[in-house]
């Protein structure tokens, strides 16, 4: 029997690219601008070319870094791991606003939660905290150091987990685990890096098998990976009271926007009946509504 593989929501995942989307093109204006105050006009348009191109590089590489080596390993893992493991491949969230992270895998069975970055590199390398360094010839040389990465996304995939589940954070919190999976390698010395580096499918494997069992359930597992699956961008949380008036009369006071007020107004529709939203005489930042 295989594992299960589960994909992130599809209309969800676009709302997603089309923010992300958004703040790069900001991003982008931000670079012109800032090239615009610091250099004479006659050179700027040069030099925002120059920059704008390395921009998109750089967003182009990111964007589709490693997506053959990701479905190889997903197609592997189904096949490898026990028929209670959980595979959800690429997935992406905003734990905070405009803070957006792309996990390669999650793998989630009753040993764990298992955070998965997929690196296709070849070669030897020695894997630390501190820096990352690639063979090349007889010397040593510095790569991109994919453990500080994988602990960004360790971290606000915490607080995400934390935020969206509260109730079954506090039991799982010590069974969330990132590894980095290096597809290719030839030699790999990791003893400085705070984050496992394994070599392919079967270390990866070998890596989640030997953990001790988790205090995950079945029915934690399942509550996680739909709640992962339907994972929504990140919004403000509403601040907002409920009290009742000398004259026994019940009021919601909502702290912020009119649209904020507008918006909880809405989800006390499905059960009340509701009065005009006003805005508060003492203060311009607080509306109410009264409920029957």
């Amino acid at each position: 029997m295989f594992a299960k593989v589960i994909h992130q929501d599809k209309e969800i995942k676009k709302i997603f690219y089309e923010r992300i989307k958004e703040k790069v093109e900001r991003k982008k204006q931000n670079l012109k601008d800032k090239i615009d105050e610091e250099y004479p006009k006659i050179l700027s348009w040069l030099v925002k070319g120059v920059a704008v191109h390395n921009y998109n590089a750089k967003q182009l590489h990111d964007t589709f870094k490693g997506s053959d080596g990701e479905d190889e390993l997903r197609r592997q893992m189904w096949a490898l791991l026990p028929r209670d493991s959980v595979i959800l491949p690429d997935f992406v969230f905003e734990p905070k606003k405009e803070d957006f992270i792309q996990i390669d895998q999650i793998i989630i069975n009753l040993k764990g939660i298992f955070l998965i970055e997929v690196k296709t590199w070849s070669g030897s390398f020695l894997a630390s905290d501190k820096g990352w360094k690639m063979k090349q010839g007889r010397q040593w040389a510095f790569v991109s150091n994919p453990t500080k990465q994988h602990k960004r996304h360790f971290e606000l995939f915490n607080l995400w987990l934390k935020d969206n589940l509260p109730e079954i954070y506090p039991n799982i919190k010590d069974y969330i685990y990132p590894v980095i999976v290096l597809k290719r390698v030839d030699w790999i010395q990791s003893k400085y890096s705070s984050i496992p580096v394994v070599a392919g499918a079967s270390g990866l494997v070998d890596c989640i098998i030997g953990k001790e069992r988790g205090k995950l359930t079945s029915e934690m597992v399942e509550t996680i990976s739909e709640k992962l699956r339907t994972a929504r961008p990140y919004e403000d949380k509403i601040n907002f009271t409920e009290g009742t008036t000398k004259n026994g009369k019940k009021f919601v006071r909502v702290y912020g926007t009119k649209l904020d007020a507008e918006k909880i107004a809405q989800d006390y529709k499905a059960n009340h009946k509701i009065s005009e939203i006003r805005e508060d005489k003492s203060d311009s930042n607080v509306f109410f509504f009264y409920i029957d």
